[in-house]
């Protein structure tokens, strides 16, 4: 079956926070599942949204644009900040707490990489959908 439909949403985080990130998350569970997502994708999504806004309040600390669109059979999530560092997987370490966002990332999406603009950069992943 192919979606002749295309959903977007598209959600500006003003103040990069961790509670900012668990309010992106559960509007986003709301959208997604209005889209008519399965629940595996739902899931994923997330948490793949939720650690690239994470990478945000961690290591940007900038505003940022969360941009969601499903258009057929994939789902691209893409956010931007201000930010020019580069988004970099670090090695499995496992006694740290964190820094496997990316890992996640890569797992759980078909792609991902990170497109530099003159005033920050975007990371975007793509899922099936």
């Amino acid at each position: 079956m192919t979606r002749s439909v295309e959903q977007r949403l598209r959600r500006r985080v003003c103040v990069p926070s961790e509670e900012s990130t668990c309010r992106v998350r559960r509007e986003l569970r709301g959208a997604l599942s209005r889209w008519d997502l399965g629940p595996d994708v739902v899931d994923d999504a997330l948490v793949v949204v939720e650690e690239l806004v994470a990478n945000v309040v961690d290591h940007a600390r900038t505003r940022c644009d969360l941009v969601v669109e499903l258009i057929g059979h994939v789902l691209s999530v893409a956010v931007r900040d201000r930010s020019a560092g580069a988004p970099v997987i670090r090695a499995v370490d496992t006694t740290a707490p964190r820094g496997r966002g990316l890992q996640l990332v890569d797992g759980l999406s078909e792609s991902w990489g990170c497109a530099s603009h003159p005033d920050g950069k975007t990371v975007w992943a793509r899922l099936a959908a």
